[in-house]
């Protein structure tokens, strides 16, 4: 049942893109054990830095002032140039590149909502971050697999960002150590996971 519901997920998400329902049922097949390559898993990537520069261009709309704006602002250009070079890399290896969705959230990105917006930014760089980590012994081309640890690391450092930035607001909600690098190891998750913490995003 899992890997049904797992199936429905890629190929919505993937159709949103801009994927013939063949070319997502295809990838589908792959990307739930079947031999995913290198082209597939970079637009998977880039489906969600898609998702990422959306969030920090509307996260510019919450008022956010010192250390939190500036972190956000240059989080922001990061995530265009792995856009970028996400782009370049696929039509390179002969790719196609997937086409950028409309993106829906749970949070109305205003000033009363700056708690709530980190919330959501939070989970999305941990699932950034665990996708590219999940996603590294899968990856056959060595310049590939190089590019994605380094843009995993640039992720990382936002998450750790978002997070200080929640304390530094004195978000109660924020668990373990009070600090924005919490952890001594990064967290991986699957294809399947990465692509379901993107569904939720993506505009119906």
């Amino acid at each position: 049942m899992n890997q049904s519901v797992d199936r429905r997920g890629f190929l919505k998400v993937l159709t949103a893109t801009g994927l013939s329902a063949g070319a997502a049922t295809l990838l589908t097949s792959k990307a739930l054990g079947q031999g995913i390559t290198d082209v597939d898993i970079l637009n998977l990537a880039l489906t969600a830095e898609y998702l990422a520069t959306d969030v920090y261009y509307n996260a510019a709309l919450c008022g956010f002032d010192g250390l939190t704006k500036e972190y956000i602002d240059a989080a922001r250009d990061q995530e265009n140039e792995h856009v970028g070079a996400l782009q370049t890399t696929i039509r390179a290896l002969g790719g196609k590149v997937a086409a950028r969705p409309e993106f829906v959230y749970p949070v109305t990105f205003n000033v009363k909502n700056q708690l709530p917006v980190l919330r959501v930014m939070n989970a999305l760089e941990d699932a950034f971050v665990g996708a590219y980590l999940g996603a590294l012994p899968l990856i056959q081309n060595k310049d590939v697999l190089s590019a994605a640890a380094s843009i995993m690391g640039n992720e990382a450092t936002h998450r750790c960002l978002i997070r200080q930035s929640r304390i530094n607001l004195g978000d109660a909600t924020v668990t373990g150590l009070q600090v924005g690098n919490d952890r001594a190891y990064e967290r991986a998750i699957t294809p399947a996971q990465a692509t379901s913490a993107v569904l939720g995003f993506v505009k119906k």
